[in-house]
């Protein structure tokens, strides 16, 4: 168990940092128990059972007995009469239960591949934040910024009416209201935006266990719809936020060399992204500058004796300055600057009026020498390896929509076209896809490693290469039940349902190595393989039962858990959970039949090297 935990130590990026401190935990307090089982149990258990010898049992106690005395008649009747008739039935017909469990687990995966379980990175938890971004063009007054940001803070405390109204509650779902003009502070994957043409405001709502109506969602949409379009502004986007690392949902990076063609590509995609149902604030990260005259050398300029950097130059001299002289006023020096007087300066006009010098001293016009039109700087240009980059990114309601599949769309057939239709360019994955990739790259490696730890371990306790087999069977057929259990609490796969996954692996393997050991056992006594085989399934048939149902137990509050905290860990603990469930019943019932399915086959293709003791490799 604690081997499969290991490789949640070590996955990569920014959801490894997030997820690392649970198998510490867990690996600590495994090693404890472990403890406490071989040094401290021991001297409870003599001191319990030497009071219940010496003492007569009181009236607590006495009831106690009668409790477990009839689940003791039920259990036994219930191993008697069903478990025991069924054992028998399946392994008569063994082949057929191995058809049926590898038929199973066929559709199980054929379900995964085919996308009819719904995957998500990391799941969108009912959080208490919603964040409203605004972007004005850049060089928009901060005073227009900070008007909006009122309308949008408004419209908020407006939300309490609207909702108390439409869902007939008591309380105001809208607790405060937090503003910031002039800056959007860097947050996880996002860069920081600093600027007066850029704001944002943060909206608290009740706890989720106060609304149990009204998810996050709603409020977010409601906000989104009340707040409405704004003219004039370049980007609103109305973002939950999350406790968890996530990345924006959609996120695809286009790199190409120039501005021009990529933006084309760009909108095309965009327009495409909004044809998916669920998909909404779709946006990019180019930002267009200031206004801007941008000036190119005339033909023939050069033979007057003008160059790019003579207009430059000068035209900075005329409305920034040039320094004359200094002039000392105690400890400081004044510059003194000459320049366009400030009524010229403040006249677009007065640059396409200019003269500019020559080399031999003439003046002559701007027109002559230079062509000027008006077009826009870049505030900001991204770059990937020396190319210039946009990258397109689009939220998601996940109840609408899956981020996984409408990617994997825009792989299969709109992004290649786009490439063709646009020569040069290319295309990348970003946010979510991204991180999803790499997180399950290093849980692969990391996995695989476990299952070698694993078999390694068992191989070497029962001095066999094909019982761990049988054993670790058990770990496909905990998938089954992580996937049912996810389909009957009605949530998506997660990248933490991975992560349980992983760790179940673990988990699972424990009840057949309990039955495994006990059929050896009894073979080594001289029993017949099947007679040893029902013996064994009936008589661990309680403790397999109990480990299994105190596992669960202990994961049980935390799945009905409604709590904001709580909802990142219940993925992991559905799959933990429900995995064990259903390999708890197949290990009762598959793996006798599995463990006379290889017993059959060594048999036939060895039959002198089997003996009354069983596998003998």
């Amino acid at each position: 168990t604690m081997t499969a935990f290991i490789p949640l130590l070590f996955i990569s990026g920014i959801m490894g940092k997030f997820i690392s401190i649970l198998p510490e935990a867990v690996l600590i307090i495994l090693a404890a128990s472990l403890f406490e089982a071989f040094i401290i149990l021991p001297a409870h258990l003599k001191h319990a059972l030497t009071l219940s010898l010496e003492k007569p049992p009181g009236k607590l106690l006495r009831l106690h007995e009668k409790l477990r005395e009839k689940t003791e008649a039920k259990l036994s009747s219930l191993i008697k009469n069903i478990y025991t008739p069924a054992i028998k039935h399946i392994l008569k017909n063994r082949y057929f239960v191995l058809s049926a469990g590898i038929g199973i687990l066929i559709v199980t995966f054929g379900l995964i591949i085919n996308g009819y379980i719904a995957f998500v990175f990391f799941p969108k938890s009912d959080g208490n934040w919603i964040i409203a971004e605004i972007h004005y063009p850049l060089g928009s007054p901060i005073e227009k910024t900070e008007k909006t940001i009122e309308y949008i803070e408004q419209k908020a405390f407006d939300l309490n009416e609207i909702i108390k109204k439409e869902y007939n509650i008591e309380k105001d779902i809208v607790t405060n209201v937090y503003a910031l003009a002039g800056m959007i502070p860097r947050r996880d994957w996002k860069s920081a935006s600093f600027g007066g043409n850029c704001g944002e405001v943060w909206l608290e709502i009740i706890g989720s266990e106060e609304r149990p109506k009204i998810n996050i969602s709603m409020v977010l949409n409601k906000w989104r719809s009340t707040t409405g379009d704004i003219p004039g502004i370049e980007r609103l986007a109305f973002t939950q936020v999350g406790a968890g690392p996530g990345g924006n949902p959609i996120a695809i990076q286009l790199v190409g060399d120039t501005f021009k063609t990529l933006k084309k590509a760009s909108n095309e995609l965009k327009l495409q992204i909004a044809t998916y149902p669920g998909t909404f604030d779709i946006t990019d990260n180019f930002k267009t500058g200031k206004s801007e005259k941008q000036f190119r050398l005339k033909e023939g300029a050069a033979s007057l004796g003008v160059s790019m950097a003579d207009i430059a130059k000068q035209i900075r001299q005329a409305f920034y300055g040039e320094e004359a002289a200094r002039i000392q006023r105690g400890k400081d020096d004044v510059k003194v600057m000459v320049r366009y007087d400030k009524e010229t300066r403040r006249k677009i006009s007065s640059v396409q009026d200019m003269r500019i010098k020559t080399s031999d001293g003439h003046a002559i016009p701007m027109e002559i020498v230079a062509d000027i039109s008006s077009g826009r700087a870049y505030s900001v240009i991204n770059r990937a390896d020396g190319k210039r980059i946009i990258t397109v990114i689009s939220d998601l309601d996940e109840s609408i929509g899956n981020a996984n599949k409408i990617v994997s769309d825009l792989k299969a057939d709109f992004l290649p076209n786009l490439v063709k239709k646009y020569p040069g360019i290319k295309f990348d994955l970003e946010g979510q896809a991204k991180r999803t990739k790499e997180s399950i790259d290093s849980l692969k490696t990391g996995f695989l490693f476990a299952i070698m730890i694993i078999f390694l371990l068992l191989a070497s306790q029962f001095r066999s290469y094909y019982q761990p087999i049988i054993i670790m069977l058990a770990i496909p057929f905990g998938l089954i039940g992580a996937i049912a259990g996810h389909m009957i609490m009605g949530i998506p796969i997660s990248l933490l349902s991975l992560f349980g996954i992983v760790a179940l692996s673990g988990i699972v393997v424990n009840d057949s190595l309990i039955l495994i050991d006990f059929i050896n056992k009894a073979r080594r006594g001289g029993t017949s393989i099947e007679e040893a085989v029902i013996t064994s399934g009936v008589s661990r048939f309680r403790p397999v039962l109990l480990t299994s149902i105190t596992t669960i137990a202990g994961l049980f509050p935390l799945l009905m858990e409604q709590s904001f905290q709580a909802q990142f860990l219940i993925p992991m603990a559905v799959s933990i959970s429900f995995g064990l469930l259903a390999a708890t019943f197949l290990t009762l019932a598959y793996v006798p039949a599995l463990y006379l399915i290889v017993d059959d086959i060594k048999r036939k293709l060895f039959p002198t090297k089997v003996s009354k003791e069983g596998f003998k490799d």
